[in-house]
């Protein structure tokens, strides 16, 4: 869109201009446009090519280049080496890596090979260079005032225009070979680094990242009044720019990737450094991403544990819960195997699925979830926690956090707004009605909907409370079946409840209405599952239950979310 001003002034331009100079105009545009489209193009086929560029006097920028691109074919890196007189202007905002070498004559001149470099890049104000990843190899004479300065002042503008500095300013003097060597180590390790990267942990899996913060943490329990639960409602601010891709549905999920903490991680670290595992900032700067991201360093699956002890050749015992850190101090590696040795036989993290308990028709650029930290203790008595929850537990408001939606297909509300549905969701199981009944609330639907929850206490776990009984007060919800197993003797589970209402809970079934279970696979679904059938059993007199139960699955009405 145009301002104000513009668009009066484009108006009045197109009203005065005759049929000609209009298409001119057109013609004019479309050659923009395809620029910008070529450009666009180059940006992606450029994506990881490598440029070096160096300017010289005497020649030692040249042979120095020439040397490092024969180093790099024997590492099979491909690099397009080029003078900078010979280098085109235009090529600078579509480079990915371009690295610099670089000398510096009289008081701090480049050299005249790269004097029209040097003034195109100080005189252009309005290019910006934020795709570039850049290092610079500075060649001076430390006997002069302006040491290595055309290579410092190179530096510091390309850092200006927003370039992505991946090797620090390396200065060398007239003995430059020893200084010259560690950079290219340094050059070396960002594409060593990068393809074990790419090709071993970060595999993709071709799911659109959501990129949100954390708007609002709300506990849900009532912890001063004993409640042994902790059960977050977890409010997601999506970002303007990525809400065009939020598409979702209720009983839709998102996938969350948890994080590994810092602190764990910077343990490791040491433990490996004292090891003499890292070799250099560059390795530690990837290990650290990869663990703190990437790799699984709790829970240690057995097939992992497995193969660490191959590693290091000895039994790893599996009566227990391991996690990596304590693996690496009882069982040290030795100084033969290599950092790449140790991080291809870890396993990935994997994302946690969390169903989505909001509506996109009322809830516009947010997404909630129902997140229950899981506590438990392992077989050496120590308390732990699960991984992803505790994640998300943790997190504050204001925080990103990176997700994907993940659909489900099998879990949608009729497609006729006029159906009845049973909703049975004890504990967390709630999430996905949440958002079913904030949707048939908005869209007006005439169906009637029943809820079962339960939880261990009234009084400290009713989770939502207070929405649930607004649906009730307002005609949303036609029944609300509560069970709070704790609160008496004799507990009382969603099942139960159920039972406790088997004459109208057949008559909703066999008049069409939908039945939705989501919550724990073991015990409840199956619990539950067993009451329906001894309620067509008994109460609508059919022998055969399982062939009733059948026929709502093939027809759609009876669907689980189960984990």
């Amino acid at each position: 869109m145009l301002s104000e001003s513009k668009n009066k002034v484009f108006v009045e331009l197109i009203k005065n201009s005759s049929k000609e100079e209009i298409i001119w105009m057109y013609g004019y545009i479309s050659g923009i446009f395809s620029s910008f489209q070529k450009n666009s193009k180059e940006l992606k086929k450029n994506k990881d090519k490598i440029t070096l560029v160096y300017g010289t006097e005497t020649g030692n920028a040249k042979n120095l280049a020439f040397s490092i691109v024969e180093k790099a074919k024997k590492e099979k890196i491909k690099i397009r080496l080029i003078s900078l007189d010979q280098y085109r202007f235009i090529d600078l905002k579509i480079e990915d890596y371009f690295f610099i070498i670089i000398s510096t004559h009289g008081e701090g001149e480049p050299p005249s090979s790269a004097r029209s470099f040097f003034n195109f890049l100080f005189q252009e104000k309005n290019l910006r260079l934020d795709n570039m990843k850049y290092g610079v190899l500075a060649l001076g004479d430390r006997s002069y005032s302006f040491f290595c300065k055309a290579g410092e002042d190179l530096d510091k503008r390309l850092y200006e225009m927003g370039a992505d500095r991946k090797i620090p300013l390396y200065k060398c003097d007239v003995d430059f070979e020893s200084r010259a060597e560690s950079w290219f180590l340094n050059f070396l390790n960002i594409f060593k680094i990068k393809k074990l990267e790419e090709n071993i942990f970060q595999k993709k899996d071709g799911k659109k990242k959501i990129h949100g913060k954390i708007l609002t943490k709300i506990l849900l329990n009532d912890k001063d009044r004993g409640s042994n639960k902790e059960i977050y409602h977890i409010e997601i601010l999506i970002q303007k720019n990525e809400s065009e891709k939020i598409d979702y549905l209720p009983g839709d999920s998102i996938a969350v990737k948890a994080e590994n903490s810092e602190y764990e991680v910077k343990k490791i670290i040491n433990l490996l450094q004292d090891k003499d595992i890292l070799e250099n900032s560059n390795e530690v700067k990837m290990i650290f991403n990869l663990l703190k991201k990437n790799l699984s360093i709790f829970y240690l699956s057995r097939n992992m544990l497995k193969k660490y002890s191959l590693l290091v050749g000895k039994d790893i015992p599996n009566n227990r819960e391991w996690i990596f850190f304590d693996l690496l101090k009882e069982f040290p590696i030795g100084k033969k195997i290599s950092l790449k040795d140790l991080v291809q036989i870890m396993d990935p993290i994997k994302p946690r699925l969390y169903s989505i308990s909001s509506s996109p028709k009322v809830h516009h650029s947010e997404i909630h979830i129902t997140v229950s930290r899981h506590r438990f203790q392992t077989n050496n008595g120590k308390i732990r926690y699960g991984f992803c929850s505790n994640f998300l537990s943790k997190l504050k408001v204001g925080d990103d956090l990176f997700f994907y939606i993940h659909k489900n297909h099998l879990f949608k509300l009729p497609e006729s707004n006029n159906k009845d549905i049973i909703l049975i969701g004890p504990g967390t199981g709630i999430a996905p009605f949440r958002s079913f009944l904030y949707e048939r609330e908005a869209i007006g639907s005439t169906g009637k909907n029943w809820l079962f929850f339960g939880d261990q206490h009234f009084y400290t776990d009713f989770l939502y409370q207070k929405e649930i009984q607004n649906w009730k007060k307002n005609g949303i919800l036609h029944h609300v079946s509560l069970s709070f197993s704790r609160d008496q003797k004799e507990k009382i589970y969603v099942q139960n409840k159920i039972w406790e209402n088997r004459k109208e809970f057949f008559s909703w079934i066999k008049n069409g209405a939908y039945v939705y279970v989501c919550g724990k696979k073991i015990s409840m679904s199956i619990d539950v599952e067993n009451t329906i059938f001894r309620i067509i059993k008994e109460v609508g007199g059919y022998s055969s239950p399982e062939f009733f139960v059948k026929k709502m699955i093939e027809d759609g009405r009876y669907l689980k979310d189960v984990y």
